[in-house]
């Protein structure tokens, strides 16, 4: 900005840089891409508890949906279809010994079932049988 009654002043130039002292190798470093890697992993990780593990309470909030779809599509992976079952029994024309009806699979999923049966650790498992 020019006052008035100052004479214009000129644009600051810089000198000119030869290009022997430029630069010459730009790549990243290997302790750099080692560092941008783990703060990738680091910064996946963290979304993924936040979104599909981490415990936000008992009402519905916004990743729900998100939970709900990936606790279908899971489910799916750790049960098998009626399908499935007979392809795989060892006897084709078998009578069930049990009736269908009475036997139920376990729709939970893994998530489900570990908040139900809390994971304890060794010392904690140890003397929870000496109790019993």
């Amino acid at each position: 900005m020019q006052l008035p009654g100052q004479p214009a002043r000129k644009p600051i130039v810089p000198p000119p840089i030869p290009p022997s002292k430029l630069p010459q190798h730009v790549a990243p470093s290997r302790l750099s891409r080692a560092t941008q890697i783990f703060a990738f992993s680091l910064a996946t990780g963290m979304t993924f508890y936040a979104v599909l593990l981490y415990d936000f309470g008992p009402r519905e909030h916004v990743f729900m949906p998100l939970r709900r779809w990936v606790d279908d599509h899971t489910a799916s992976l750790f049960t098998l279809s009626d399908q499935d079952r007979q392809a795989l029994s060892p006897q084709k024309d078998r009578t069930p010994t049990v009736p269908a009806s009475s036997v139920k699979p376990d729709t939970r999923t893994p998530i489900e079932y570990f908040k139900e049966n809390p994971w304890k650790k060794g010392g904690d498992a140890v003397e929870e049988g000496k109790r019993v």
